[in-house]
């Protein structure tokens, strides 16, 4: 029997068996909050997997194995304790979405910048610089950094009047909000965000 989606969350998983990489047609594989350490090798086998849910579980490292799986659209890793992301996270290339909240992230890699994301949630980290590489994307709307470690010093001008962004959300960061309205910049970025809130209302 083929599987297009699987869901087996909050089940105390601790691992996964190498014959999961045999489930060619699986599109979406959810394993929410269970407690995996590492994944298995042939998990890079899925390569029409499209959608990986993986929140809640202890990974610590960066599970460069799901690079293989170059169909992935939505990655979703919060919660999994992670500190680094490597920049060899471009190879996911039709990546759209990426959520990497609750972590305990410093440095958004350049090799994230250069991909096509949509939206990107780093909400809850411990970052404190918003890198300028972010203007080779130009499909990013969304970029969630709240409660991080951003100050107005951490955000180059060009974040503002170059990129596609429409929302950056800062709530929760030592920013001076006076002096982020003030930023070069910041005209253009709000243009964006008030066209973008006219289309939803």
């Amino acid at each position: 029997k083929q599987w297009y989606q699987r869901r087996v969350r909050d089940n105390k998983l601790d691992e996964l068996p190498d014959d999961i990489g045999c489930l060619q047609m699986l599109r979406t594989l959810k394993l929410e909050d269970n407690k995996l350490g590492v994944l298995p090798k042939p998990i890079g086998n899925l390569g029409k997997l499209e959608a990986l849910h993986l929140s809640g579980n202890p990974l610590m490292d960066w599970p460069t194995q799901i690079h293989r799986c170059t169909n992935l659209k939505h990655l979703d890793l919060s919660r999994c304790r992670i500190s680094e992301v490597p920049d060899s996270i471009n190879c996911l290339k039709k990546l759209d979405y990426l959520c990497l909240s609750n972590n305990r992230i410093h440095t958004i890699p350049e090799g994230l910048c250069e991909l096509k994301l949509v939206e990107i949630d780093l909400n809850q980290n411990e970052i404190a610089v918003i890198p300028s590489a972010f203007t080779k994307n130009t499909s990013l709307r969304v970029l969630r950094l709240d409660y991080n470690s951003i100050t107005c010093a951490g955000i180059p001008n060009e974040i503002l009047s170059d990129t596609t962004i429409s929302t950056l959300s800062l709530e929760g960061n030592p920013l001076d909000v006076r002096k982020f309205h003030e930023m070069d910049g910041y005209d253009k970025y709000n243009e964006r965000y008030a066209a973008t809130k006219r289309k939803c209302d």
